[in-house]
Formats: C-alpha cells, sequence, structure tokens
C-alpha cells in the first residue's frame, strides 16, 4: 500500500521500506556506531561513560548525558533505544538523550546494551536490569536524586523497560518513579488488528516483527517466550505513573493501547499520547514539526512526573 497518501507530509522523506535479516542488521550496525559518534553534543550538554557487567557478566558501556555545570542531584533517566532487539543507537537516539537531559534537567544514562542475532532473551533485559540496580545502589556516586529514578524507551527499548517496572518487586529493586513508552513493543503474540492491517508499512512493519521474534526468542518455549513480553507480564502491586504514545501506521498501535489499558485496569495513572499521521519511528525526522511537537509532550510528562524542573 502506498501510505504516503496518509502519512504526514512532513514525514514523506524517511517513509520508505528497508528489509530486516541478520546480514541487514550486521551491515547497518557499522553505520549506526559511526554516525552515533560523529553526532556532536549540543551546546549545554556534556557526557561521559561509564562500563558494568550485565548478562552473564558481560561489560557493557553506557553513556551519561548531562546537563553541563550541574553539580548538585539531579532526577535520572535510563533511556534504552529502540531497534528491533537489534540495531544499535542511531544518531537521532542520541540526539533525543541529549534533548531529554538538557530540556528536563536530568542525567539521561544511555546503555549499549547486548544486541540479537547473538544475544537473544534475556540479554538485554539482563542489561537493563544490572544497569539500573547499579544506579540505585550508587546513586550519590552518580549524583542522582534516588527518588527520583525513571526509565523510558521506544519501540524494543519500551519493552525492556515495561519489563522493569513490572518485576521490580520479584527482582527486589526499587519502584522507578516513572515510566515512558514511545511506539512500545508489548506483545509477542502478534494478534492485534493493527498487527494485521500493517504488513508493508515504511520503517517498521507486521512481517519485520514476526522475524524480529525469532530472532529474539526463538530459541524459547513457549511460555519462556512470553515472559519477554510486557502485555503477558504480572504486574507489581504499585505501577509508575506511565506515558504511552504510538504512532497511526505503525503494526504495534493496538498493542501499546492495549498495553495502556492493562495497566489502568491494574490502578496505573497512564497518559495515552495517540499521535495521528505518524509511522514508527517518525521521530527520527526530529526537525518536523509533528515530531517535535510530541517530544514536547514527553518533555512535560517527565518534568510533571520529576517534580517541576522547567527548561533551559
Amino acid at each position: 500500500m502506498n501510505y504516503k497518501k496518509w502519512i504526514d507530509p512532513e514525514l514523506g522523506r524517511i517513509a520508505r521500506n528497508f528489509p530486516y535479516n541478520k546480514t541487514i542488521i550486521k551491515c547497518a550496525n557499522v553505520f549506526q556506531a559511526i554516525s552515533f559518534y560523529l553526532i556532536r553534543l549540543p551546546k549545554g550538554v556534556c557526557s561521559q561513560s561509564i562500563v558494568i557487567e550485565g548478562y552473564k557478566g558481560l561489560r557493557f558501556k553506557t553513556e551519561i548525558f548531562e546537563p553541563s555545570n550541574r553539580k548538585e542531584k539531579l532526577p535520572c533517566l535510563i533511556y534504552a533505544h529502540g531497534g528491533a532487539f537489534s540495531y544499535k543507537a542511531s544518531a537521532y537516539h542520541k540526539k533525543l538523550a541529549c534533548m531529554y537531559a538538557m530540556n528536563v534537567k536530568c542525567r539521561v544514562f544511555f546503555p549499549d546494551y547486548h544486541l540479537t542475532p547473538k544475544y537473544p532473551y534475556p540479554a538485554a533485559y539482563e542489561d537493563i536490569r544490572m544497569l539500573y540496580k547499579c544506579i540505585v545502589e550508587n546513586s550519590e556516586k552518580f549524583g542522582i536524586d534516588a527518588e527520583r529514578i525513571g526509565v523510558a524507551g521506544d519501540s524494543a527499548g519500551a519493552s525492556l523497560v515495561a519489563l522493569i517496572c513490572n518485576r521490580y518487586e520479584q527482582e527486589g529493586l526499587k519502584q522507578p518513579c516513572l515510566q515512558m513508552l514511545v511506539y512500545p513493543l508489548t506483545d509477542i503474540t502478534m494478534q492485534t488488528d493493527s498487527m494485521k492491517r500493517f504488513p508493508d508499512t515504511p520503517l517498521w512493519n507486521a512481517e519485520n516483527n514476526k522475524r524480529m521474534w525469532s530472532y529474539y526468542c526463538g530459541n524459547l518455549s513457549a511460555e519462556d517466550a512470553c515472559s519477554a513480553s510486557p502485555m503477558h507480564s504480572s504486574l507489581p502491586h504499585t505501577i509508575p505513573d506511565t506515558y504511552i504514545e504510538t504512532a497511526e501506521y505503525d503494526c504495534l498501535h493496538d498493542e501499546g493501547i492495549l498495553y495502556g489499558k492493562k495497566l489502568r485496569e491494574a490502578g496505573a495513572k497512564v497518559e495515552i499520547n495517540e499521535t495521528r499521521g505518524t509511522i514508527h519511528g517518525y521521530d527520527s525526522a526530529l526537525n518536523t514539526k509533528i515530531a517535535i511537537r510530541n517530544i514536547e509532550k514527553r518533555v512535560l510528562f517527565l518534568r510533571k512526573k520529576f517534580g517541576g524542573y522547567s527548561p533551559v
């Protein structure tokens, strides 16, 4: 289907279909790593990095983006980038992390977690869990307000942080103060209407989604594979306040809405932003009006839940 006549005209230049397979992943990740490195930090943001042990003791790097010249304790946002559990962070992910750091006045921890197909579930989740645990236990060292540690992610990254929020009780962890889930991946069963209606949408589609789950959980039993899916998780007694953003022409649209409904029925405060005329990954067109408008909504949610931080 020609989706360009339906989506926002600003997004036409990115509305392309890309193949998704092991060869493409390998080649793309070389480009992703180079482009991420080459993006300069904006004025007002500085960075440092740490290396910690995650899945099976394997070490991984985490970038920390923070407002320049801020020495006091700040809120912390762990931001898990999307990319089908397969792709490294892109240049626009780095730009987003810097925008959150600068406009929310928080320290953004940005992990380079282990990826499929070499490292299937639970590698990425374990990396994020160990990072969260490390931050909680070392909040003084990192200059973090321990009462204001939130988690965020887009697409597959949103799936990872949603599991942190669902499992913090059983893992013996402190409750995150918020979760921000942007066009989240939540349901391994792929039975929603949007999954059936959008087999060929630009940037991401149901066909790619099926292959992604096979890379991520193909070595697991059906029961164990469902444990990787937030929609099938048991929920804790208290769920962090939640922001969910969906894209209109996205195979993941309905599972984002249904996941928000599940959280609400369990007593959570959930804000759902159903963006219109959008596709999965639409905010990679960072300078478009539609992306700017919705990123502002994310920033407002973060400021509000972190406690009244205002823009620079």
